[in-house]
């Protein structure tokens, strides 16, 4: 059993975490359909700003084509997604973008933690082996 098949058999609680082993891509894919939850992938070693990053979440996440690629819509779409099954999202690339545009990391991870506490889908997993200030503060699989 892998590290986050077993996670999520444990019940991993909805929230944005920092997981420095992050095994690859397909590996969570597969580990997090196994387990019955949905999964997203948001690479962002080539993303520079927010309309990348919110361009990324629309095609990401299978938003609407009503998004309004701004920061509310954002936190609207996901809300409006919670009525699915639970997600795990995978941000891998987070070092590139904060390194372009650190407000754009930032306001994201508001929203995702925002999303966390009020709809309970999304356990969102930062690849990232540094540790950026930025980070500091969220718990560590």
């Amino acid at each position: 059993m892998s590290s986050l098949s077993k996670l999520l058999a444990e019940g991993l609680r909805p929230g944005v975490y920092r997981w420095p082993s992050a095994p690859a891509a397909a590996d969570v894919h597969r580990d997090a359909a196994a387990a019955g939850f949905g999964f997203v992938l948001l690479d962002t070693g080539e993303i520079h700003d927010k309309t990348g990053f919110l361009d990324l979440c629309a095609t990401a996440f299978d938003l609407p084509r009503w998004f309004g690629r701004n920061w509310d819509a954002l936190a609207d779409s996901l809300s409006d997604r919670s009525t699915g099954a639970p997600e795990v999202v995978l941000w891998t690339g987070l070092r590139h973008l904060l390194d372009h545009d650190h407000d754009t990391v930032d306001v994201a991870l508001q929203i995702f933690a925002e999303d966390t506490t009020n709809s309970g889908q999304l356990r969102v997993l930062i690849a990232e082996t540094e540790t950026p200030d930025l980070l500091s503060s969220l718990p560590v699989l």
